[in-house]
């Protein structure tokens, strides 16, 4: 129910001279910012504010991990969490270990009755400790830096500068270890990162429910609801998927398209489907997920990821077939559903900085481009002209 407009007011600037007062708290600070001079980016999902652009940007793209925390949590709560009776949101480290800066350990010993296959020791465990030996840090930042290495240049779906292997939700750190591991080509390591995507897997289609749901939000009542689409999990799961038809490269049909197995190419399917009805292939849901945010590099690095993840997708299921299926002229994904332009240039996704980035950006912007605002410069529209009753066997 809306709040009236009787209704108290309990959080009261405290700047001289001010009598302004606010039903919560992200509001006042807000409004405080004006005073101080302090810019507050506020999340328009949620209404939590940042000091930190790169963190807000982080919050909205992961938006709570929504599907990853729920599920984590109830299978197996770490020894800190469990001794206090507090709440476990998984991940290694949890969030009260983190933010308590404690170790955060998960007891091999406990009652095997509670766990599942899908609980948090998929990923709790990273990856064989004779691959990451003794200093996982430094390992696993190895392997992240093979990924982005050797796998980004022909896949650009993540934004490499503001990568955070703390920050980033685990099924996508995860992916990326998986890649990473693949990619250094040792025997050993190769052999993990096929262990490790079976247990992706298998997560994933466990917990499809998860994510696969769309979960409408509401602010205060004074607006529509606002859909939840955590977009690092669907990277994540993009990522398995990729991988999946990078194992199976040697099965070919005569159309030379990659095979997914049936449970995959299901996958995949409802991926699509759950992208289509969070508007994640639409250029204004991609822009009113930033509607608050005032930093246009983060504004345009939150868009320009949900585009490359559409035209990713849209290129995994141009390659691949389900399981022995014959061919069909039939995709899951169609050019006419990318309802936004053509991401940027590399040189701009690949800034090394947000002060590069900003640098850049103010360049572009002083040269003529397509608006992008603009339905006639979407993908789309190139999309339609393409697939209208011609023959589509080249493309």
């Amino acid at each position: 129910m809306s709040p009236s407009k009787n209704s108290p007011r309990p959080f009261a600037c405290q700047f001289p001279g001010c009598s302004s007062s606010y039903q919560r708290k992200e509001h006042l600070n807000r409004h405080e910012a004006q005073h101080t001079g302090v810019l507050a980016s506020v999340c328009s999902l949620c209404n939590r504010t940042f000091s930190r652009n790169d963190s807000l940007r982080r919050h909205i793209r992961q938006d709570h991990s929504i599907s990853e925390q729920h599920s984590a949590r109830s299978a197996l709560a770490c020894r800190a969490c469990r001794l206090a009776k507090t709440r476990c949101q998984g991940g290694v480290p949890c969030l009260q270990c983190r933010t308590k800066g404690q170790e955060c350990t998960f007891d091999t010993t406990a009652s095997t009755t509670s766990r599942s296959p899908s609980d948090e020791r998929v990923f709790a465990a990273t990856v064989d400790t004779a691959v990451l030996m003794e200093d996982r840090t430094a390992q696993t930042k190895h392997y992240v830096d093979l990924y982005f290495e050797h796998f980004h240049p022909h896949w650009p779906i993540l934004h490499r500068a503001t990568f955070s292997i703390p920050d980033e939700p685990p099924l996508l750190l995860q992916a990326v270890l998986m890649i990473g591991l693949w990619v250094s080509e040792k025997p050993s390591a190769r052999q993990a990162a096929v262990d490790l995507h079976q247990k992706l897997g298998l997560w994933i289609r466990e917990q499809r429910v998860q994510w696969e749901n769309l979960i409408p939000r509401k602010e205060n009542g004074e607006e529509g609801p606002v859909s939840i689409c955590p977009i690092a999990t669907y990277q994540g799961i993009l990522l398995y998927l990729i991988f999946s038809l990078i194992q199976e490269s040697s099965t070919r049909s005569l159309s030379l398209k990659l095979t997914l197995s049936s449970s995959d190419y299901e996958i995949l399917s409802v991926l699509v489907q759950v992208c289509r009805r969070n508007h994640v292939f639409y250029y204004p849901g991609m822009l009113e997920r930033y509607q608050d945010v005032d930093s246009m590099a983060c504004i345009w690095i939150g868009v320009e990821e949900m585009g490359r993840l559409g035209l990713a997708m849209y290129k995994v299921s141009s390659l691949c077939r389900a399981g022995k299926l014959e061919d069909t002229e039939d995709r899951l994904l169609q050019l006419s559903d990318l309802r936004f332009p053509v991401p940027d240039s590399r040189s701009l996704w690949d800034a090394k900085s947000d002060m590069e980035l900003s640098q850049l950006l103010q360049l572009e912007a002083g040269r003529e481009r397509l608006a992008a605002s603009d339905m006639a410069n979407w993908i789309s529209v190139c999309g339609k002209a393409l697939e209208s009753g011609s023959e589509r066997w080249w493309l």
